[in-house]
């Protein structure tokens, strides 16, 4: 079997990390045995290693925090969903007054007007959180 330089490219960071089976170890080391300058680029990797600086965990706190966020976000995407549903199906419902049905849209268009703008503005709202809960 031909092991190309692509296939060794791959296996490099599981390498270098030294995470690798030994047979995988076995296998690069000859490889670079038959490529030397390809084995003074691995050298050249392996002398310089990623940043520590970058912080591998959170503390308590952070991660308390951002649960919390989340399930109010959550809560409120609800809560609007739910306010937004009712204002906007709200003009279109009917209501038995003195013994008569009248559709609330012909008969009292300003009360329609009023709640399908509050179901608009529920709508917008309920998308805004909707995205701020998927960056989370």
């Amino acid at each position: 079997m031909n092991i190309t330089k692509d296939v060794i490219s791959d296996l490099l960071p599981l390498y270098v990390s030294d995470e690798c089976s030994p047979d995988t170890k076995l296998l690069i080391d000859e490889y670079l045995k038959a490529n030397p300058e390809f084995a003074q680029e691995v050298k050249n990797i392996s002398h310089n290693p990623f940043p520590s600086a970058i912080p591998n965990k959170l503390n308590k706190g952070d991660e308390m925090y951002s649960l919390t966020r989340t399930k109010q976000l959550i809560r409120r995407r609800t809560y609007l969903m739910a306010l937004a549903i009712f204002c906007t199906l709200t003009p279109l419902s009917f209501l038995y007054t003195g013994g008569k049905i009248y559709w609330l849209f012909t008969e009292s268009p300003t009360s329609a007007f009023f709640y399908g703008s509050f179901g608009i503005f529920f709508w917008i709202a309920f998308f805004w959180t909707k995205r701020r809960t998927k960056e989370l």
